[in-house]
Formats: C-alpha cells, structure tokens, sequence
C-alpha cells in the first residue's frame, strides 16, 4: 500500500510538471467519428507479495500450568506466477471534472504462492522437529468497476489512476501441505472475495481510436471478508498482496451515420479529456 501511494505521488508531480509548455492536441474529440463508448480486454499475469514479518516466530499459549510453548521456527513465504484476464466495456464523460471515463466488466484471476516452516512444533505432549511445506492455487472468477482519471502527457501519450472494485469467487481451490502442522496458525482466504483497489498505468495512443494502456493493481482494502482493515490475503501462516500487472487494449466504437449529422463540420467537439489537460501557452 504505501510504495502504491508514493508511485502514485510520484506520477502526479510529473503530469503537473507536464503542464506547462505548448498546448496539446486533445487525444480524440466527441462528436468526431469516434463515439463516447468502448470495448476493451487486458492480458496479464499476477504475483502475489509476501507481507513482511520476522523469519523467527514463536508462539507460547498461556495456559493454567504456566506458558506453552506451540511452536518455534522460521516461515518462508514466496509468491508465484499466475494468469491474469479481463474484458469489458467504456463509457467516457462529454464534460469530465474529476473523472474522465468508467469501465466495467469481467475477469479471470489466478492467485498462487508458497510457504515452507522449519523449527520446533508441539506434537502430544512434546516438541518435535519438523520441517513442512505448502502451497495453494486459487482460480477466481468475477466483475470489476473503475472510475479513471486521465493526465495528458503529450499528444500521444497519457497517465491514468484508477479506483475501483471487484468482486469474485473462488471457482477452483488448491491447496497442498506436506508435513505436521502441529500449533502452527493456518488460515486461508476465502472463496468469496470483495476488495476496493487502485491502479495505475502509462498510455499510449496507437492510432486513432486505439489506446494501449500498461498498467499495476492491487487492492487497498478488503471489504469480505473484512480481514480487520488489511488489504492483503491469508494463506497458511502468511499473509500476501496480490499484484496484477496487465495490458488494456481500448478500441473507442465509431459513430453511426445519423449520429454524425451536424457533427465535426461547424465544431470539433469536446475534448475526450477535458481543457484541463491541454498544456498552456507560454
């Protein structure tokens, strides 16, 4: 959450700073061929992030014959690759003021990640030495809503910030544990996720009506379960962020013929951005 925060700090120092120099052509009009609608689909992969914590944990229960100790060992924790998709729809604002465009749609979101824990673990009445490992893999479909805020760098290119929300379910579930779990703390995510996120990306205006928009998400706060205010996942004795990294390939719908009457003749239309986003003459 906070290296979200200082990336974003940073990218909107540089489109502020971007402002000033010649005026901008505006990326597209209204009213021109190009309706205020569009289409759009993302590949990409994610990752999930170990939280950081300490690699010795111990854990003692107070008990009434005094502490007990339940474990005593070090956790490694690592994410792994997985496959990332979306697709969905646009709908860009003839007079923006705080936000440019919303998009909303479907995805197909595959978490995976791994932890190993070596130490000393309460079997019975005694502590035995263990060494366990586990895995899990979760297959997530579901629905997302951004509302997108556009900063014009130059005529062809673009930074975008994004809020928004999804909401999915867990449709294939894997989890793998080798080993004696003893009193170590399990807990996984559940199959049913709700979560507001953030994103950001750098765009490019390919060709007219064509926009390629790298961007990185991740959540800042998880909604259901609630997870006491926390934005990343459980899994076994560890915490992750999940990380999406994803491609958006926007295509803007055209006007149909009647639409075009009266249009892009006596006037160009409104920015697709907005003035606020033209740089100033000096």
């Amino acid at each position: 959450m906070r290296i979200t925060l200082i990336i974003l700090a940073l990218l909107l120092t540089v489109a502020s700073h971007a402002q000033t120099g010649r005026q901008l052509r505006p990326l597209y009009q209204l009213g021109s061929k190009y309706s205020n609608k569009a289409w759009h689909f993302a590949p990409g992969v994610t990752y999930m992030i170990p939280a950081r914590h300490e690699d010795m944990e111990k854990r003692v229960l107070n008990t009434e014959n005094g502490p007990d100790t339940l474990y005593n060992g070090s956790f490694n924790a690592k994410g792994k690759i997985g496959l990332y998709l979306e697709g969905g729809w646009a709908h860009f604002f003839d007079n923006p003021v705080l936000a440019h465009y919303i998009d909303y749609g479907f995805h197909y979101k595959m978490l995976r990640g791994a932890e190993t824990f070596t130490g000393l673990t309460k079997v019975d009445q005694g502590m035995l030495a263990v060494s366990n490992s586990g895995k899990f893999s979760q297959h997530f479909l579901g629905g997302f809503f951004h509302v997108n805020r556009i900063m014009q760098l130059t005529d062809w290119t673009f930074i975008q910030a994004s809020l928004g929300a999804n909401v999915e379910y867990a449709v294939i579930n894997k989890i793998a544990f080798d080993g004696v779990v003893g009193g170590l703390d399990q807990t996984f995510a559940d199959r049913f996720q709700g979560q507001f996120n953030a994103r950001i990306g750098f765009g490019y205006k390919a060709e007219s009506g064509v926009f390629i928009i790298p961007t990185i998400e991740t959540p800042i706060l998880n909604v259901q379960p609630f997870y006491d205010g926390k934005s990343t996942l459980p899994y076994f004795s560890s915490r992750y962020r999940p990380i999406i990294i994803s491609i958006r390939f926007l295509f803007l719908k055209k006007q149909k013929a009647a639409d075009c009457v009266g249009k892009g003749t006596e006037r160009r239309g409104a920015d697709l951005w907005g003035n606020d986003l033209k740089k100033k003459k000096r």
